[in-house]
């Protein structure tokens, strides 16, 4: 299996367009310390020459088009992306499918109350409908056209998505994350890049992973609260910090495999590479994503 990551931060990116702290102004500079961030997504892909893409958020299309990985044979419109993967209902992880909405050939695959949630939602998302798939949680289904990568949804908690609020009672869970199994070898993925809480199911999915992209958005719990009084912790806003008892560092320390931080915010200090939060991570022997970062598994 062989996996490139698109993006590695959250929402707007990082630096944010309007983020002029002194960190998102190293990063225009091109201070390696601060690499620049797009909004999550990675790739992934059986052979090399095919993929899918995990997340749409709303600069995907540039992301891709920057690639000549992706891009389409001389001539055409046929592009080497099979399908596109949605795990969460935010606008900020789901807009972008709409941008891709003309690429006919694409497959939309999510579970199934997240494709009914965005629907029912509004117009927009009625356009890629007829593209979209949806599966209940734990159902096997291939990833790419010859069946070698096998991917399953499973269930993670969190709050509801702004755009499903009036209907939240008939969506189900509107967030996921997505294991995939290269059936050649046994090698498994696990895409979670928001999680509220390490619950048991949560960490049997982690567990059981040779690679796993988790949430990084915030290192501490109060650490939003620093850049904007009044705004809600860590937990209240979807995410579990990377630092404290309970915090995802010390799930992950010490467990098998590699274990890729994603979807940082631009408070997160683990963008500065050379911060001491990012040394304490890197002791535990988990990383944090770049973007462009590949490998193959």
């Amino acid at each position: 299996m062989w996996v490139r990551v698109l993006g590695s931060g959250c929402a707007a990116g990082f630096p944010a367009w309007n983020d002029g702290s002194e960190a998102a102004m190293r990063a225009r500079k091109n201070d390696p310390a601060f690499p620049r961030r797009e909004g999550a997504a990675l790739a992934v892909s059986a052979d090399g020459e095919r993929y899918a893409v995990l997340e749409a958020p709303l600069h995907l299309p540039s992301t891709l088009a920057r690639s000549e990985r992706f891009a389409p044979r001389p001539g055409t419109r046929d592009t080497p992306i099979d399908a596109l993967v949605l795990t969460s209902a935010d606008l900020e992880a789901s807009a972008g499918a709409l941008c891709l909405a003309s690429s006919l050939s694409l497959r939309v695959l999510s579970p199934i109350g997240l494709r009914d949630g965005l629907i029912d939602a509004g117009e927009p998302f009625r356009s890629l409908e007829a593209a979209w798939t949806a599966f209940p949680f734990d159902r096997p289904f291939a990833l790419d056209r010859r069946g070698i990568l096998e991917a399953r949804f499973f269930p993670l908690p969190g709050p509801t998505p702004h755009p499903l609020t009036d209907c939240a009672p008939k969506t189900g869970r509107s967030r996921c994350g997505v294991r995939i199994t290269d059936l050649r070898t046994g090698a498994r993925l696990v895409w979670a890049p928001r999680i509220t809480r390490f619950d048991s199911a949560c960490m049997a999915e982690l567990r059981s992973a040779d690679v796993r992209f988790i949430d990084g958005t915030y290192y501490a719990h109060e650490e939003t609260r620093s850049v904007r009084p009044g705004a809600g912790d860590a937990t209240s806003l979807g995410h579990t910090p990377i630092d404290g008892k309970e915090g995802s560092l010390a799930w992950l320390s010490g467990m098998r495999g590699r274990s890729y931080y994603v979807h940082l915010a631009s408070s997160n200090p683990a963008c500065d590479l050379e911060s001491k939060e990012s040394q304490r991570i890197r002791e535990a022997e988990v990383e944090v994503a770049v973007d462009g970062q590949e490998f193959s598994l």
